[in-house]
């Protein structure tokens, strides 16, 4: 495209100032009122009048806005199917050319920004792509927020925008739009913690572009957000703002509220939200951080290394459905970066374990968190009481340690570390590392619940099913010595076992999620319409031991590579033959699913 074109017979174009996903943007001329304008083109359009009207209907809505800190947008127009968006022409920087700044101006350019997405937010507008390249410095003192290219009006579903414009920057998107949830006001305000955080720590909460898009948005994805280090007295306010439950964040006003009282400046023109008129501010007094939140039980405070010193949350730890508690909500990538590259699996094995994998020098360590019911006597003498919960300190082996959180009503939390001298690291070092950020999880109230996207959310997956109800079956295989009435019920009910402890006979069905079933080693069967094996898929459990594999579906991991989702059958017994062991687990698994 050339400078000096005539677009839409009025505004001339005369130097291109930016491009992006988004589409371009140019310095123009206004030819009819004769002062500088800034033109964006997206890029994708193409006449559609659908678009043209989205577009339109976007500059109805930032049009009623006349507020300081927002970039005024002045027209829509179509110049031969080409969709433009004329906006007021700020000659500055943007806040992504900043060398790192302190935390007391950061707070103070901040509060500015939560101004303007609080007047934004009160139209019923979201911004959806906050980051340090959209906020403009128009001084070292005062920003404006830009390019609503991609915003979208809060009270309907319609993108108010053309189609192929960026909907989110992976250094700044909310985990639960990372995860494929529709955008709301509290994920503006987490991209805005994130634009602070950047320009204070000197990279994004979930790292730097050099660690790459995919990684990025699987940490954000993940809720592997990275802890303020440098942030000082902002610190409080940002970890608030960059909770991975949404709805823990405060709102837009509630964070202006707190950033110009952090930055020493007084709200021009809010009266106290009325959500935040009650609550009690973030304090830094004496060099004690006081952290005071808001709980069904009262106020919880926290003292500079982390340790409730008041009354803790009430209500159960893992929500009021345990099955819906995410165990890799619990970990926290950066609480294992010291150790090594930290890659976390949330959509693998059981529905309730999370697995990362630390990797150093093309060597990896494992790390598992998992939610359990805890077996037999819950008070073991050198339990440590932790408030919400009794940690037990479990004996550790050759690179590995293991820790068990014991909570109330008979559940447990086990974290363990596996093969960390391979890392070259204290095994029990990453336990404990592990453990203070699920502390941390904890301490703040229920364990968040899965996020969209998870595969177990699908209203097929086997989470939301009862492997015990095969007893219920006619296809059940009674032995003698076998109770079908009383077996060992699993976390979620996801697994249950029966055993014969005489013969050494044991069932087990559980649903499980690995690599996609093959049929090396296997016999390949049908079992309900589903594609099953029969066998060893896999590594081979024993010469004593049968598998059945039946397939629910396949879906994408986090890193995209398929997976699958089974219900496992599994017989054991020494005294059986092999024929007699894999006609028990092919009846175990007919009998979990209903007569057709």
């Amino acid at each position: 495209m050339q400078t000096e074109r005539l677009v839409a017979n009025r505004y001339r174009l005369e130097e291109q100032i930016g491009s992006g996903g988004g589409g371009v943007v140019w310095r123009a001329v206004d030819e009819r009122l004769g002062r500088p304008v800034a033109l964006k083109r997206a890029l994708s359009g193409d006449g559609d009048p659908q678009r043209f009207r989205q577009l339109e209907r976007e500059a109805k809505l930032l049009a009623q806005l006349n507020h300081r800190h927002v970039v005024t947008i002045h027209d829509v127009l179509d110049d031969n199917g080409e969709c433009w968006l004329v906006m007021e022409y700020v000659p500055a920087r943007s806040m992504a050319e900043l060398d790192v700044v302190a935390p007391r101006q950061a707070a103070k350019l901040g509060a500015q920004i939560a101004d303007a997405l609080a007047a934004v937010h009160a139209k019923g507008i979201l911004h959806r792509d906050i980051k340090p390249g959209n906020v403009l410095m128009i001084s070292d003192d005062e920003v404006k927020l830009a390019d609503f290219g991609i915003s979208r009006d809060a009270a309907g579903d319609t993108t108010v925008t053309c189609p192929g414009l960026l909907t989110g920057s992976p250094g700044y998107v909310a985990p639960e739009v990372a995860n494929g949830a529709a955008p709301t006001a509290a994920s503006d305000v987490f991209s805005l913690a994130s634009t602070l955080f950047a320009v204070v720590e000197g990279e994004s909460p979930v790292g730097s572009a050099t660690d790459g898009m995919r990684l990025r948005l699987r940490r954000a994805a993940n809720g592997a957000i990275a802890s303020p280090r440098r942030s000082g007295e902002l610190t409080p306010v940002l970890e608030r703002m960059l909770r991975v439950d949404a709805g823990q964040r405060p709102t837009a006003a509630e964070a202006h509220e707190i950033l110009a009282d952090i930055a020493g400046v007084r709200p021009a023109r809010h009266e106290p939200h009325p959500r935040f008129a009650g609550r009690r501010r973030l304090l830094v007094t004496a060099g004690v951080l006081v952290t005071v939140a808001a709980a069904a039980s009262g106020i919880v405070f926290i003292d500079e290394s982390g340790t409730p010193t008041g009354p803790v949350p009430t209500g159960p730890v893992l929500g009021a459905d345990q099955r819906t508690a995410d165990p890799c909500s619990l970990i926290r990538d950066a609480a294992l970066e010291p150790f090594g590259d930290p890659n976390l699996v949330s959509d693998d094995s059981g529905f309730n374990q999370c697995n990362v994998i630390v990797k150093k020098d093309r060597k990896e360590a494992n790390l598992l968190a998992l939610i359990d019911r805890t077996p037999g006597e819950q008070s073991p003498v050198r339990a440590q009481d932790r408030g919400r919960y009794r940690l037990v300190d479990e004996p550790a082996g050759e690179g590995s340690c293991a820790r068990r959180m014991l909570l109330p009503e008979r559940y447990e939390i086990r974290i363990e570390v596996t093969r960390a001298h391979l890392i070259g690291a204290d095994a029990c070092a990453m336990t404990d590392a592990a453990v203070r950020s699920a502390d941390e999880v904890i301490t703040r109230g229920p364990v968040p619940e899965r996020r969209p996207g998870n595969p177990t959310l699908r209203p097929d997956s086997f989470s939301r099913a009862d492997a015990c109800r095969a007893k219920d079956s006619p296809s059940f295989p009674d032995r003698p010595g076998i109770d079908r009435e009383n077996p060992e019920v699993g976390f979620g009910r996801w697994k249950c076992t029966w055993t014969d402890p005489a013969d050494g006979i044991l069932y087990r069905l559980r649903f499980t999620r690995a690599k996609p079933l093959v049929t090396s080693g296997a016999t390949r069967m049908t079992i309900d319409g589903r594609y099953s094996v029969i066998g060893y898929p896999g590594d081979a459990p024993g010469d004593d031991t049968c598998e059945v594999e039946a397939h629910n579906f396949t879906y994408v991991d986090a890193y995209g590579f398929d997976k699958d989702e089974v219900l496992e059958a599994t017989v054991v017994g020494r005294n059986l033959s092999p024929e007699e062991r894999c006609l028990l687990a092919t009846r175990l698994a007919t009998a979990f699913f209903p007569p057709r």
